[in-house]
C-alpha cells in the first residue's frame, strides 16, 4: 500500500518547514507571529533556543508593533502566515508590515537571518484569484470587502524588499506551492502524487518565482564581518 498524498496545507507546511530548518540549526531563534505552530515544534529540535511571539501578544500602539525583546537578541527570526494578514485596510496594513519588519531587524543580531513568508501575486494561485494590485481581500475564490475583517496581502518579492529596511541583503528565495494552485488536484491519484513530488523540486528551481507563497531569506549585515582585530 502506497503512502497517501498529503493535502495542500500539509504539503505547503512541509515545504516551508524544511526550508526554515535549513537556516536555524544551532541558532537563537524567534518565531514571529506564531503562524505555523507545528513548524515551531520542528525548529525546537535543532535550534539552540526558540522564543515565540504570537501576533496577539505583541505591543501595539496605533499602527505600530513592538516585539518584547532587546536589540540583537536572536540569530534568526522567521515569520510565517503573518505578514499577509496584518491590518484592517490598505493603509493600516502597510504601516503594520513596515513596523513589524523594522522590529524584526532590530531584534536580529548582526549577520543574522530573517525568513519572511508572503503571498505571491505572480503565482498561478494569485492569477486564479484575479490579483491585480499589491493588496486585496480574498475569500472563497472571490473578492470581499467587509468592515473589520483582516486583509490578505499579495506582495511580490520586489515589493517586500521595498517595504523592508533597506540594509537587508537577499540571500535566498523558496517558492511554496508552485505547481498546485488548486488543492483538489492533489486528490487525483496519479497526477496528485506526481505534482506533490514535483513541488519539492520546484521550490528551489527557476520556477520558484511562481510559488503561491514566497519564503524570502534575508541577512542583516554585520559591520564587523571581515575586519581584523588588532591588539
Amino acid at each position: 500500500m502506497t503512502d497517501p498524498v498529503p493535502g495542500a496545507s500539509e504539503l505547503a507546511q512541509a515545504l516551508a518547514g524544511e526550508a526554515v530548518l535549513r537556516h536555524v540549526a544551532g541558532r537563537r531563534v524567534l518565531d514571529l507571529g506564531h503562524g505555523a505552530p507545528e513548524i515551531t515544534q520542528w525548529v525546537r529540535r535543532v535550534a539552540s533556543t526558540v522564543s515565540v511571539a504570537p501576533l496577539a501578544e505583541l505591543d501595539q500602539h496605533g499602527d505600530a508593533l513592538q516585539i518584547p525583546a532587546a536589540d540583537t537578541t536572536y540569530d534568526a527570526v522567521y515569520c510565517l502566515r503573518t505578514l499577509p494578514h496584518l491590518g484592517r485596510d490598505e493603509e493600516s496594513s502597510l504601516a503594520l508590515v513596515r513596523s513589524l519588519l523594522r522590529e524584526a531587524v532590530r531584534v536580529t543580531a548582526p549577520g543574522g537571518l530573517l525568513l519572511l513568508e508572503i503571498n505571491n501575486p505572480r503565482s498561478l494561485r494569485g492569477l486564479a484569484h484575479g490579483i491585480r494590485h499589491p493588496i486585496t481581500i480574498v475569500a472563497a475564490g472571490g473578492v470581499l470587502v467587509e468592515g473589520d475583517h483582516h486583509v490578505t496581502r499579495y506582495d511580490s518579492l520586489g515589493r517586500l524588499l521595498k517595504l523592508a529596511p533597506r540594509e537587508l541583503e537577499l540571500v535566498r528565495v523558496y517558492g511554496i506551492r508552485v505547481l498546485v494552485p488548486i488543492s483538489r488536484i492533489l486528490s487525483w491519484p496519479l497526477l496528485g502524487r506526481v505534482l506533490a513530488a514535483g513541488e519539492w523540486w520546484a521550490r528551489d528551481s527557476f520556477l520558484r518565482q511562481f510559488g503561491a507563497h514566497l519564503l524570502a531569506v534575508l541577512r542583516k549585515p554585520d559591520p564587523n564581518a571581515g575586519r581584523i582585530a588588532h591588539p
